[in-house]
């Protein structure tokens, strides 16, 4: 206890948490059913310290199950941030609780902080408690979650006729003061019986992982085809309830609501979880982690190995929530470690995982308004749409990075930018029409507004391309991304700096082929070898070309140096192994090779969780990746 220890007598202390009530919104532990939640006191008498475990965790107050982000009119696409302003105290958080919050800190306050998120934390006192009663199925003690030294305000330990009471901030100090009355400072003996207090809490917990906590990352490495996950994932429910529970899970989902004018709405945001099969369901609707046991599994290693390779800390605090949720009982993370550590032996595959360097998203909650310039129909189910920012003269950004289009009412979709860097606010995107969103853009007309948030991700550094042949394979609309880098390679200015250029390109017909003009232009540049190809031609359509899949071109050109040649390869999720395969077999190395990977990108700033694939967020540490970084990934060509 290095903090300023005081100690208030039981009757000054309720009369402390009654001057609470009066001055602010005061939420503490209460009774309910039997069981124990968070919730507003209307006097002190309500409050129990003496609570094994709540419900749901403080975290709801921080990250609300269901909270209003913007509020927006839909004809105009003008949009208002929301917040909370209420000055709020929250008393009896346990120290495993606090953990979980500061692990929840480094998350959404990290780089660009949340601006709803910070904005609670900031107007929060926490008023943590020692734990007096310990639940059947916690095991905090086994993850050293049992006390903690920092995190709170004030720190209550109930020793019955009195409260002992820890500062732990100058805030803390400064509310004991002005709402508390007879403060004493703690004698010798207070502070003995506190420390024997918590000396003597892990003797009682009756669950206890078998390992530490520091080797469970790498017990997860080794275990990843274990048999363990599917035997348990077949009693699975499919609920999502252990990650609704769960202190330390913070995905969410984002849709719009609108009112039942259809003029103005809310942007909202609730929490999701990654055990629901539709969670990585994507708007041309491939779902990645299909199988049941996949997701299962990437509950405990998101927990276990991934959370704590990219922030060094275990992502669960042992509070035994999951466990007591769970109707099946098979979220337990206790016994699932401790079965996978007594049969590691079983495992038939192993997990080569480190982490990637990914890139800080510097984008708001609210869209920057734009409006739509100019309308070019491509295909039958592509448009291209010129963009021009309102709130800037400049855009700034990398080739293969994308943006999140906003269309208020309606929601936001990730869609990669098309056209080259060029310095102004303006930039070119190509949408299918495939969800909601793209939908309602290919019923848009030029002028109307519409919001973006970006650029976002991690797009081509064209310094690592320079003085390199370059080989671009597309399949369908993954030329769209493409077409940035190779319009900005093949500028006047670029090219020079670029040895020989190779474009393989297909479509499924060759009504669904883009940018044939441009390539036409593109093959008049020096030193530029163009193939393409469609997998059928209808009868009656004219094609000059290839027909076969895309991995066909391969036979007509001849890499003149394999070596010193980069691919860069887009296209559906069935297509990579197979283009890879033919580039690894013409002796592109590895570190030489680039992809660009779709997921479910819903927030773009790597915190909703819907686009994870391992260890990885596509929209941080991506979408554009080298493949010797991923190419050893179970989930990263499904």
């Amino acid at each position: 206890m290095d903090g300023e220890i005081c100690r208030l007598e039981k009757d000054d202390f309720l009369a402390f948490v009654d001057n609470l009530i009066n001055g602010f919104e005061t939420i503490g532990v209460k009774e309910k059913r039997g069981r124990f939640v968070f919730s507003h006191l209307e006097s002190a008498a309500e409050l129990r310290l003496d609570h094994d475990v709540t419900i749901l965790p403080p975290k709801k107050n921080f990250l609300p199950p269901y909270e209003k982000m913007i509020k927006f009119n839909v004809g105009e696409q003008k949009g208002e941030l929301l917040g909370d302003n209420t000055k709020r105290v929250i008393i009896g958080v346990h120290p495993y609780d606090i953990v979980a919050l500061k692990q929840m800190d480094m998350v959404y306050m990290e780089g660009r902080p949340d601006e709803l998120y910070k904005q609670r934390r900031e107007n929060t006192i926490i008023i943590g408690s020692d734990i007096l009663r310990v639940n059947d199925f916690s095991f905090a003690s086994s993850l050293g979650t049992h006390v903690v030294e920092d995190g709170f305000d004030l720190m209550l330990t109930d020793l019955g006729k009195k409260v002992i009471i820890e500062i732990g901030s100058e805030r803390g100090r400064e509310i004991l003061m002005d709402y508390a009355r007879n403060i004493k400072e703690a004698s010798d003996q207070d502070i003995k019986d506190v420390e024997n207090h918590r000396k003597a809490l892990p003797d009682r917990y009756k669950v206890k992982l078998d390992i530490e906590k520091d080797q469970i990352p790498f017990l997860l490495m080794d275990v990843f085809e274990h048999p363990l996950w599917e035997e348990e994932s077949k009693k699975c429910l499919q609920c999502g309830s252990c990650t609704l529970v769960c202190p330390t899970c913070y995905c969410y989902d984002i849709r719009d609501e609108i009112s039942l004018t259809l003029e103005d709405g809310e942007r909202i945001r609730t929490w999701d979880s990654c055990l629901l099969p539709d969670f990585t369901k994507i708007a041309s609707g491939e779902i990645f982690r299909k199988d049941k046991s996949e997701r299962y599994r990437h509950r405990f290693y998101r927990k276990g190995l991934y959370i704590p390779m990219r922030y060094n800390f275990i992502a669960c605090v042992g509070c035994g929530r999951c466990i007591m949720a769970c109707i099946p009982k098979i979220a337990d993370p206790a016994k699932v470690f401790n079965t996978l550590s007594r049969r590691k032996h079983e495992s038939k595959g192993k997990l080569v995982y480190k982490m990637i360097e990914g890139v800080e998203a510097d984008s708001r909650i609210l869209p920057e308004p734009a409006v739509i310039r100019r309308i070019e129909p491509l295909t039958e189910n592509e448009k291209l749409f010129e963009i021009e920012l309102l709130s800037r003269d400049s855009f700034h950004f990398e080739p293969g990075q994308f943006v999140e289009v906003s269309v208020f009412g309606v929601g936001e979709a990730p869609i990669s930018i098309s056209s080259p860097p060029s310095g102004d606010n303006r930039f070119e995107l190509v949408i299918r029409k495939v969800g909601n969103l793209t939908n309602r853009m290919h019923s848009m007309k030029e002028g109307e507004k519409l919001g973006i948030r970006g650029p976002l991700g991690k797009g081509f550094r064209v310094e690592d391309l320079e003085g390199k042949d370059l080989l671009f394979v597309a399949g369908g609309i993954g030329i769209v991304p493409l077409r940035s880098l190779i319009k900005h390679v093949l500028s006047k200015d670029n090219r020079p700096r670029f040895g020989k250029i190779y474009i393989l390109y297909g479509a499924r017909t060759p009504k669904d082929m883009l940018f044939m003009d441009e390539m036409e232009k593109w093959k008049e540049v020096d030193d530029v070898e163009i193939r393409l190809s469609v997998d059928t031609c209808p009868e009656g359509m004219k094609w000059n070309h290839s027909v076969g899949v895309v991995t066909t071109l391969f036979n007509e050109i001849e890499i003149q140096n394999p070596k010193e040649t980069v691919s860069l390869v887009v296209g559906p999720p069935v297509m990579y192994k197979f283009v890879i395969k033919c580039l690894e077999d013409a002796g592109i190395k590895d570190t030489n090779i680039f992809v660009s990977l779709e997921r479910r990108m819903k927030c773009g700033l790597g915190r909703c969780g819907h686009c994870q694939i391992n260890g990885i967020y596509v929209c941080r540490e991506g979408p554009v990746f080298r493949y010797s970084d991923i190419k050893n990934l179970p989930e990263v060509f499904q």
